[in-house]
């Protein structure tokens, strides 16, 4: 009964916080403010759905580590100060843009927190379904693991640009992470699935955006059950490359097409895979289509892993028969950052300065 009330907590407070996101947003200044070149939506939108969410699933950790008596469960604590605390540092991102170097350092120093509160999230193999299992050292894995989750965290903010994918994306892997958990897992994993949805009642209308505080606070929580499940061999790594497949590959275009352009991978553009399916789908058609095949890939994985192979295999035909390597966004821009003209060459002219951001 408490389990249930605590629940509702989590969710009452998630709601409060999205019906009230604009007062939130204008208050701490977390707005996304339309500019006509990425940020096209029409009015100035709250940035807090990342609150929305993480303030609910801190309600319901809390309360739940409270209940828990003398022995505390390591991987409660662990999601509860490395997620909460990684979350508030992409809320003051989202109100005064942090530079890249500091950002991947608190990511860092996160997840050395999470391991050290809870080293069974360090894997002594890594656990394949078609193949031997590879036994590492904690030495490589710990590092190896910092940058997966530089990878993952920074590939989930590049890929929210359009309403529901990352909502969408959150909710899919908690709903496949109760598939292949129990106890404390599942449980956590369930309170993030039913606060994603909350999230996403507001979210496609485009009335609330996630925000950096959710891009990086919800994805690591969600890192650090995943990395737990495939620690417990709960899952296979061919099922968690599945998993994170899409925005995870777009992010690796990325980085190699925009040098190639004489872009930083940091600088923002409508060069995205969520742009080039709009392009070619349209808006409503785009999000199915996106959140369609990331659930139904992530899925079929998750409940049959000896198809996970042939599963990466469809992700990458979908994937590069949209995605268009060094086709780049055309536009030139002054210093300011303001659009100035297009040229029919397809290579940037003049970059405004600006970092990835919604």
């Amino acid at each position: 009964m408490i389990s249930q009330l605590l629940a509702l907590a989590a969710f009452l407070t998630a709601l409060l916080v999205c019906l009230g996101a604009r007062q939130i947003g204008e208050r701490f200044d977390v707005m996304a403010v339309p500019d006509n070149r990425r940020k096209r939506h029409a009015i100035p939108t709250p940035q807090v759905g990342g609150l929305a969410i993480l303030a609910g699933l801190t309600i319901w950790m809390i309360g739940t580590l409270l209940l828990s008596g003398p022995t505390v469960n390591p991987l409660l604590l662990s999601v509860l100060l490395s997620a909460s605390g990684l979350g508030l540092v992409g809320f003051v991102d989202d109100q005064r843009d942090l530079s890249p170097p500091l950002r991947i350092l608190m990511l860092l120093t996160f997840t050395g927190i999470a391991f050290a509160l809870d080293p069974k999230l360090i894997s002594s193999t890594l656990n394949w379904y078609s193949f031997a299992q590879t036994s590492i050292s904690p030495w490589v894995y710990v590092p190896l693991m910092g940058l997966t989750t530089i990878g993952i965290v920074n590939s989930v903010n590049m890929a929210d640009g359009q309403n529901g994918l990352v909502g969408s994306m959150f909710a899919i892997w908690a709903g496949c992470l109760i598939l292949v958990s129990s106890g404390t897992m599942a449980d956590i994993a369930a309170i993030l699935l039913g606060l994603s949805l909350i999230f996403l009642l507001f979210n496609f209308s485009g009335k609330i955006f996630l925000g950096d505080c959710g891009s990086y606070g919800v994805t690591f929580a969600l890192g650090l059950l995943v990395a737990r499940a495939h620690a417990d061999h709960l899952v296979s790594l061919e099922t968690v490359i599945v998993w994170f497949f899409i925005p995870v590959m777009d992010c690796l275009r990325l980085m190699i097409a925009r040098p190639l352009q004489g872009r930083s991978i940091f600088q923002g553009g409508r060069d995205h895979l969520h742009h080039r399916l709009i392009d070619t789908l349209g808006m409503r058609w785009s999000a199915v289509i996106y959140i369609a095949v990331v659930g139904s890939s992530s899925l079929v994985a998750t409940l049959y892993p000896r198809f996970a192979l042939l599963c990466v295999c469809g992700l990458c035909a979908f994937y590069f028969s949209f995605a268009r390597l060094l086709e780049g966004e055309v536009e030139a821009a002054d210093e300011t950052g303001s659009d100035t003209g297009k040229l029919s060459s397809g290579r940037i002219v003049s970059i405004g300065g600006h970092r990835e951001r919604r």
